[in-house]
């Protein structure tokens, strides 16, 4: 634990932070598919939207300890606040996870073999589930009930597998 609270601390302090995750779909249709499934089954936010690009955003989970590694939070493209690489957090810090969808036409780029697996942290985990089959998402098996809550885990339309967890408490 103390050397990933390290590794994270330094990563900052040079100026690097995990910038998005990005999926890559079939052409322009892919990405106006998956944009649809995102934005209206996961309610994710679409701040850009092309026939090649889509970029979406969503609140990010706080962490479960008290020291939380901070990066710097951009509201605007020309303003940045930075707050100390690891601190004390009074109120759970809030950012942006984005979500970016490239148009791409290589089957190599396509294999859903070792597709990125999003996993998002939901309130009301038979509502979301829901929403997600409704929009033409598939459960990957039956939703389980470990003891700190409910995990369930879906194929978007896209092919990418998401997670979908509700904590118990």
């Amino acid at each position: 634990m103390m050397a990933s609270r390290v590794l994270l601390a330094s990563a900052s302090a040079a100026g690097i932070r995990f910038g998005r995750a990005v999926l890559m779909v079939r052409g322009a249709e892919g990405v106006a598919e998956s944009v649809n499934f995102y934005q209206n089954a996961l309610g994710m936010n679409v701040s850009r939207h092309t026939d090649e690009w889509a970029e979406l955003t969503c609140g990010v989970a706080s962490g479960g300890s008290d020291d939380v590694p901070v990066a710097p939070v951009s509201t605007s493209p020309t303003m940045t606040t930075t707050t100390s690489p690891l601190k004390k957090a009074a109120t759970p810090a809030i950012t942006n996870f984005r979500l970016s969808i490239k148009a791409v036409e290589s089957e190599a780029q396509l294999s859903h073999g070792y597709t990125p697996f999003l996993s998002f942290d939901v309130d009301d985990m038979d509502s979301v589930v829901a929403r997600c089959a409704q929009m033409g998402a598939k459960l990957d098996g039956p939703i389980q009930y470990p003891a700190h809550g409910k995990v369930a885990v879906m194929r978007a339309p896209d092919g990418h597998m998401i997670g979908l967890y509700e904590p118990s408490i």
